[in-house]
């Protein structure tokens, strides 16, 4: 499989770099299996809800990749699981609804926004439905919870 990730400099920049890459490039910013099955079971879920929207996006026609950002000061580059270039929407996915994976999605979100001008609007794409103190947590914080539904995609 061909690499579309940028070269990385000796020492850390003063500025942040932002580059496209397609989303089709396997880009795990983090791979960890300190717990059992289950982070590998959300990674997994989470690759197929990129799948599944991108192809939705596609066919609405939007030009969708993902981000690689360098942050200043930094030698690792941190991915975006996708970035719609046509709605301006980055977007966060999580494999599970749990408290913790909106609240790290949430932060996620605040974290690669900083870099992206001009800022988009952010999304979380998660398997199903969030209770709704959690999508009364994304509203308060601007972000767009989105999950599929049958064969529909509903947004709040």
């Amino acid at each position: 499989m061909q690499s579309f990730e940028a070269p990385l400099p000796s020492t850390p920049i003063m500025t942040s770099r932002i580059t496209s890459v397609p989303v089709e490039a396997s880009n795990i910013e983090q791979y960890s299996l300190t717990s059992t099955r289950e982070l590998t079971t959300a990674v997994r879920r989470e690759a197929a809800l990129v799948r599944s929207y991108t192809e939705h996006l596609r066919s609405l026609g939007h030009e969708v990749c993902r981000k690689q950002i360098v942050p200043p000061n930094e030698l690792r580059p941190l991915f975006t699981d996708l970035y719609d270039a046509t709605a301006s929407e980055l977007i966060e996915a999580k494999g599970t609804v749990t408290r913790e994976a909106i609240r790290m999605g949430i932060g996620q979100l605040l974290d690669y926004r900083r870099f992206i001008d001009p800022p988009p609007r952010l999304v979380l794409l998660v398997p199903s439905r969030p209770r709704p103190d959690l999508l009364h947590l994304c509203a308060a914080v601007g972000v767009t919870a989105v999950w599929k539904t049958g064969k529909d995609w509903r947004r709040t």
